[in-house]
């Protein structure tokens, strides 16, 4: 496998904000197909169960029809959104209509690209078989640990971390135009154990 190491965010590329605001069309648009994650993470807000309650945020997954509608909207800023960033708190692939989404995306002109984020452990091969297929261009993969062990502290749910490396792996074999990036946490890379596909 070839890979490289390199920050997530493309630092060379960058437009300068303060040469072209206000902008007429956003450059990124994050939508949320999950409210719902399989982890539970303490960084994150979406594991604090009592906390999504008392502020009224369901956990559950965006209806086709309601992301049709922002996919929609978005035509109709003067040109095209450069990213449609499908992630924010939850984990997409819970999202069964996530390569609908896609691939609606897609097919009416409404960005230049679509990528999403994912922690792979529900990434299985006829998963990334459809992400594929219905045209996403990028996929973020977050690594939590480099075992079991360390994805239980991490997480706080009980993973089988070889099934996670065979779906990195899967997918990495099936990808195609697909950019695949992995994002491995800080805290793992100080065990030295080398992961091997």
């Amino acid at each position: 496998m070839k890979a490289k190491y390199e920050p997530r965010i493309d630092l060379k590329n960058r437009t300068r904000l303060e040469t072209v605001i206000p902008l007429a069309t956003p450059f990124i648009v994050f939508v949320d197909p999950s409210d719902a994650c399989n982890f539970k993470c303490g960084f994150c807000p979406t594991s604090d169960r009592g906390l999504m309650k008392s502020v009224d945020r369901p956990w559950k997954q965006m209806s086709f029809e309601l992301f049709k509608k922002i996919a929609d909207d978005l035509v109709k800023f003067p040109d095209k959104v450069r990213v449609l960033r499908l992630y924010k708190d939850g984990e997409p692939i819970l999202n069964r209509r996530l390569p609908d989404m896609i691939q609606y995306a897609k097919d009416i002109g409404a960005v230049e690209r679509v990528d999403t984020t994912t922690n792979a452990s529900l990434l299985t091969k006829e998963k990334g078989l459809g992400l594929v297929k219905a045209g996403l261009d990028r996929i973020n993969i977050s690594i939590y640990g480099i075992n079991s062990e360390q994805y239980k502290t991490f997480s706080g749910v009980n993973i089988d971390f070889q099934k996670i490396l065979t779906n990195v792996k899967n997918f990495y074999e099936i990808r195609g135009n697909c950019e695949m990036l992995v994002k491995i946490s800080g805290d793992t890379l100080t065990s030295r154990k080398k992961i091997s596909f």
